[in-house]
């Protein structure tokens, strides 16, 4: 079975290149998916970027070299902001909205505001 040729090549000199499918059957293209950039549904909460520190343990035996080489761990994460009170703040990065417009909520991070360098609000 041969398929469409292509012609390659300048000018006069045009040379023709079919493929030829012996054993396999010409499949069609797919079609690609639209993807959406850059949207987002309306939400009653603002996108936010924390950046905080962490403890770090750790449970092995080390010598006071590796002791002293221990350092804090400084995580960044990015969501939206649930709620910030005195002594926490709440985010969730992903969430699920029902037919009824009830909001189910996943990815959730719950951070001792002790602990917050900074917060940056996101467009």
């Amino acid at each position: 079975m041969l398929s469409r040729g292509r012609a390659y090549g300048k000018g006069n000199q045009k040379y023709f290149i079919f493929k030829i499918n012996l054993y396999t059957r010409v499949m069609p293209k797919r079609r690609r998916k639209q993807v959406v950039v850059n949207t987002t549904p309306e939400l009653p909460y603002q996108k936010v970027r924390v950046e905080w520190i962490d403890i770090l343990s750790d449970s092995g035996w080390a010598t006071d070299k590796e002791f002293d080489k221990m350092n804090l761990s400084y995580p960044v994460n990015e969501g939206w902001l649930y709620s910030k009170d005195k002594k926490a703040i709440k985010l969730f990065a992903s969430f699920d909205r029902d037919d009824d417009g009830t909001i189910t909520f996943g990815d959730r991070t719950m951070i001792p505001t002790s602990c917050v360098k900074k917060m940056t609000k996101l467009s």
